[in-house]
């Protein structure tokens, strides 16, 4: 039987960064996934990496790495590592994971910061929060390109398994064995966990097998807003976007993804069609500026988070790519001045009533958070603004691990989004940097 210091399954963002930590500790390290190598991915997903329909958008390596490729350095969002291992220690490891970028290509994108000191004071005056960080966005291109460069580094490190299952880890005395689906069973000392949240379906058995506990699961689910590209400049004069958090005693939402000059595209996700954004180094400027506004929701477990999104995002498809929209102004008399014109990128979109097929209550926050809004900017914001419904993000439920990661089984770890800890491309690969070191100590 084949024996590792390290197997590592899942060779998405978080599991990539802890391999590339192990290799300088000389561990014998096998990493095995469910998808296909890097080569082979890209060759499938072609020009469709931000719309594919196919499991080769999340699995095999790189994971979803290789999309938008955005790191938002921060404790603000993007995760709970700072609960997790202590807000310096979170700040620090996301640093080493863009030295690391760096290292590999990422300094042809700056650096932005977006923390504006007299914008949150005077957000607070009017009740928000700024949500600050340092951001590196690298775009799907170059992305790719370091994580190619990712692989050729650690070909010759780490051994690779790929399109192979795992279908059971049996604990031993003092170490583990896996059994592979079709291939012969390994030994390791330590096993990581990374797989996303995607393998999700994958995990959960897992650890109903080894005993292995969860908590709640939290679903993000909102509208994507497009308006002009001007209509936020008063928010943007010192940094190419801004994270607004808004709290009342009914609803709490928070913009996300804040795409300046981008376009709004769709994106497809477990069978479900949704509103995106994409910047304009992908493809190319337009005169609009769009974000999505998420609310969270808590569910008791995964099933039914999931439940809720396939019922709320299916009933507005209809069975078919339908992402529908409205203009503000159509929604709430409120905006019934239409200052800026604003023609939609998404030219296929359906304008419809939203109301007729959107939960209750996210439309009037919506409306409620954009009257707020108008307070901070000191202007009104235009009836044209565009709503298409409706964007997501999900999160993997919470699983039991300590401050390193470890489960409630020695030298076994959860890291990355799979974790319900990280739920951002710099925290999942800052998680996989901090266990890296615990294993090598």
């Amino acid at each position: 039987m084949k024996h590792y210091d390290v197997v590592i399954i899942g060779a998405g963002v978080s599991g990539i960064f802890a391999a590339l930590k192990l290799t300088r500790e000389n561990k014998r390290i096998l990493m095995i996934d469910a998808g296909k190598p890097l080569n082979e991915r890209l060759s499938l997903l072609g020009n469709s990496i931000a719309s594919s329909r196919t499991a080769d958008r999340y699995f095999g390596f790189g994971g979803l790495g290789i999309s938008e490729g955005k790191y938002n350095y921060t404790n603000d969002f993007g995760g709970m590592l700072a609960n997790k291992i202590g807000a310096k220690h979170s700040f620090e490891y996301q640093q080493q994971v863009d030295q690391l970028l760096c290292q590999y290509g990422a300094k042809q994108r700056p650096l932005y910061h977006t923390f504006d000191a007299e914008l949150a004071e005077r957000a607070r005056s009017v009740g928000f929060t700024i949500l600050s960080t340092q951001t590196r966005h690298l775009g799907t291109a170059l992305s790719v390109e370091i994580f190619q460069a990712f692989a050729a580094d650690l070909q010759s490190k780490v051994e690779f398994c790929f399109n192979t299952v795992v279908e059971r880890i049996t604990p031993q005395s003092s170490n583990f064995v896996l059994t592979l689906a079709h291939q012969h069973p390994i030994c390791a000392d330590n096993v990581v966990i990374s797989v996303g949240r995607h393998g999700m379906d994958w995990l959960e058995p897992i650890a109903q097998q080894l005993g292995l506990s969860y908590e709640q699961t939290r679903l993000d689910l909102g509208f994507r807003i497009e308006m002009h590209g001007q209509q936020l400049a008063p928010l943007l004069q010192k940094t190419l976007e801004t994270k607004l958090h808004y709290q009342t005693a009914d609803y709490s939402a928070t913009t996300y993804c804040m795409n300046p000059k981008g376009r709004v595209i769709a994106k497809y996700q477990e069978g479900l069609v949704m509103p995106d954004g994409q910047n304009s180094h992908e493809v190319g400027q337009s005169q609009n500026l769009n974000f999505s506004l998420f609310m969270p929701k808590w569910f008791a477990s995964r099933d039914e988070a999931d439940h809720y999104l396939t019922t709320t995002i299916g009933n507005i498809n209809q069975q078919r790519d339908r992402i529908a929209a409205q203009r503000l102004g159509d929604i709430d008399d409120w905006f019934s001045q239409r200052v800026h014109e604003v023609t939609p990128t998404l030219s296929e979109a359906t304008f419809a009533e939203l109301s007729s097929m959107t939960p209750d209550n996210y439309l009037s926050y919506t409306c409620d958070f954009l009257r707020a809004l108008e307070r901070l900017l000191g202007e009104q914001i235009s009836g044209n603004t565009i709503l298409y419904a409706m964007d997501s993000k999900s999160y993997a439920p919470v699983i039991k691990t300590d401050s390193q990661f470890v489960t409630d089984i020695a030298n076994l770890f959860i890291i990355g989004d799979c974790s319900g800890i990280s739920s951002s491309l710099s925290q999942a690969a800052a998680s996989g940097l901090w266990v890296a070191d615990h294993i090598a100590r």
